[in-house]
């Protein structure tokens, strides 16, 4: 493991995905949001918006903002960020993609080939949307937020078709690859009527150009950081009892914050279900159960709608029973 190569793109976390700060402009009455979680930024919001989210910590340098927007009349949803998106490792002789780089309280990290900011854009809004809009069908779209710095970037639009009418659905994403790494260092997304697209345009481009992060917290945050290549360290040399207390306060200060993200995300369960659905999606794969077993797998995806296997654990894809010897697997 090449500790070296996560310690500055695991600190890009929080504010990358926001944005660059610049002066804030004038524009529409606004009220000012205060991370409720650790205080780490503050940034505007249109006035008489409901407002949640904050920064979530899953390990010492892993930190991933998440800010949900939503209009008084609940039709128009912004989200600024995602908890669900981690830095993504490239695969490796050792690690092919899909597989997790599990650094324990340091970090969480998926094995994954690059994508670039268009291409992440669509899947994750596949992803983002499925769950909301019925049938999903691609628009034009000319805009951009005023989202400067490098990296590849790219945006989709869809008419969201839905019971009792139809919305614009937008995502925006924009991704940096290093040497080892890539990840996604803005991501901005909306659901709003046609008529109310303008407003949220507006509300990301207000939200980017008043960001401020506070400087206690960047203060803090570099003491994580060097604690957190401490205890990788010690965890790879197999040295954890010198870190026994340290690591305990600090699991239960992790234990507080995944009880923060289950509320915000309606539960442990859906939380779940978010995270691998998304890591499904851009990783191409299809959980799967063993019905004899109970064993779970998780296959890649295929065209067809079928999995099977034998008993030497050979898989085909196939609508139909490749022969004897297979039994379907059932998808999860």
């Amino acid at each position: 493991m090449q500790l070296a190569r996560y310690a500055h793109a695991l600190a890009l976390i929080g504010a990358g995905a926001f944005g660059i700060l610049r002066p804030v402009a004038a524009g529409p009455r606004t009220a000012t949001f205060t991370d409720p979680l650790e205080h780490a930024f503050t940034l505007d919001v249109p006035a008489g918006w409901a407002t949640r989210g904050g920064l979530f910590r899953i390990g010492y340098s892993d930190y991933r903002p998440m800010v949900e927007l939503r209009s008084p009349d609940g039709r128009t949803i912004v989200r600024l960020g995602d908890v669900a998106v981690p830095t993504y490792a490239l695969p490796t002789p050792q690690h092919a993609e899909g597989e997790r780089d599990d650094l324990g309280a340091q970090a969480q990290a998926i094995y994954a080939n690059y994508r670039t900011g268009g291409e992440y854009a669509g899947l994750y809004a596949l992803t983002r949307l499925k769950k909301v809009c019925a049938r999903l069908t691609p628009q034009r779209t000319a805009w951009k937020p005023k989202a400067p710095g490098p990296g590849s970037d790219g945006s989709v639009s869809y008419r969201c078709d839905e019971q009792g009418g139809s919305r614009l659905a937008y995502v925006y994403a924009k991704t940096q690859r290093g040497s080892n790494l890539w990840q996604v260092v803005r991501l901005f997304s909306f659901i709003a009527p046609p008529r109310d697209a303008g407003m949220a345009e507006a509300a990301i481009d207000r939200a980017l150009t008043s960001l401020r992060l506070d400087p206690a917290w960047i203060a803090k945050q570099k003491q994580l950081d060097a604690e957190g290549l401490r205890y990788q360290i010690a965890r790879q040399r197999q040295r954890m009892a010198e870190l026994g207390q340290q690591v305990a306060q600090f699991q239960a200060r992790m234990h507080s914050m995944a009880t923060q993200v289950d509320a915000f995300e309606r539960g442990q369960a859906m939380r779940q279900d978010q995270f691998e659905q998304f890591d499904n999606a851009i990783n191409g794969v299809t959980p799967t159960v063993d019905p004899l077993s109970g064993a779970e797998r998780d296959v890649w995806t295929g065209s067809n709608n079928g999995y099977w296997v034998n008993g030497s654990g050979t898989i085909v894809n196939s609508a139909l029973s490749p022969g004897a010897g297979f039994h379907q697997l059932q998808a999860r």
